[in-house]
């Protein structure tokens, strides 16, 4: 009888536990400990998609978060204010849902679309002046633009560009925690400029829609396409028109930016919450001050450092899994 006993225990092992045991067990790991797991065997391949994909879900719900976008020319770092997000959905979540298949889940976004808060209002020349934060704002006013202007022979214009995921403070302009989704810098060419300025003109003021993300109105802030941006170009016909300009000479050029979307990799929305959780567990009681663009800071609690995982660190994980 021992030995019968003995060989019925040698004969365990994770093969023979349930998937629902094995679920529970993956569901332990962090998403960064969990994607690594899918190259142990088709079984797990398809166990982690099954709590990815429940993860993404849960992530999508923006729970008492919200995602907080800066971009601004490098000159106007200090005054730019930052844009609150509208999370729109993520296309193509709810058709996942039978086989999550990490091969397709790795491919979602979601879609925010771009706007001014009133605490991040600032009065700017273009803007009216002497709003009071909670006042009534046009709704017109509240869709953000960028200005962009090129000198004679100047091919391309910067935008400093970064996303980050906050979680909702106590009080207003206040948060609990600040995890950075990804950051980098956009060129906005000037051809790219006149295409997009063309192709509004020809679409009579209608604006796209949709998750295409090969639409070249999307500007990505790096080769992963982990985060980018669709504008509406409308060329700014007031501008002056150049005294004098040569015969092989561009002249200059004025244009609006106008935000319609913001596109992030769910992927990475998801490691930015597991994130913005961890401050929250670590860092009891502290809160972060919004900047002077209107975006979360360090905390205020000097007793408290956290460093916040950079865009690199992110880049490490999704290399064989992701790009």
């Amino acid at each position: 009888m021992p030995m019968l006993h003995v060989m019925e225990r040698s004969q365990l092992s994770i093969e023979t536990l349930p998937n629902e045991i094995v679920i529970q067990i993956l569901g332990s790991f962090s998403t960064r400990s969990l994607l690594p797991l899918a190259a142990v065997c088709r079984r797990f391949h398809g166990l982690v998609g099954r709590v990815h994909y429940a993860r993404l879900v849960r992530a999508s719900r923006m729970q008492d978060h919200e995602v907080i976008l800066e971009c601004y020319h490098p000159s106007e770092k200090l005054s730019a204010p930052s844009l609150s997000c509208e999370y729109l959905g993520t296309d193509g979540l709810s058709e996942a849902a039978d086989d999550a298949n990490l091969g397709v889940l790795h491919t979602l976004y979601a879609r925010f679309r771009p706007y001014l808060s009133y605490e991040n209002y600032r009065p700017r020349s273009r803007w009216q002046t002497g709003v009071q934060a909670g006042s009534a704002l046009d709704p017109a006013t509240r869709m953000p633009s960028h200005e962009v202007s090129l000198e004679s022979g100047e091919l391309f214009s910067q935008l400093c560009t970064g996303a980050n995921l906050a979680k909702v403070g106590p009080r207003r302009g206040l948060f609990s925690s600040n995890a950075n989704v990804a950051d980098g810098v956009i060129r906005v060419w000037r051809d790219w400029l006149q295409r997009e300025a063309a192709d509004t003109a020809a679409r009579q003021q209608q604006q796209r829609a949709g998750s295409n993300l090969d639409d070249p109105s999307i500007l990505w802030i790096n080769s992963s396409k982990v985060v980018g941006l669709r504008f509406r170009v409308v060329e700014d016909e007031s501008a002056p028109a150049p005294i004098l300009v040569g015969p092989d000479d561009e002249p200059p050029v004025s244009y609006s930016l106008e935000y319609q979307e913001l596109f992030v990799r769910a992927d990475w929305l998801l490691l930015s919450f597991e994130n913005s959780e961890a401050q929250q567990a670590t860092q009891a009681g502290s809160v972060y001050l919004t900047g002077s663009g209107g975006a979360p800071r360090q905390p205020c609690n000097a007793f408290l450092q956290y460093s916040i995982p950079s865009t690199p660190r992110f880049q490490t994980m999704f290399t064989a899994l992701v790009t």
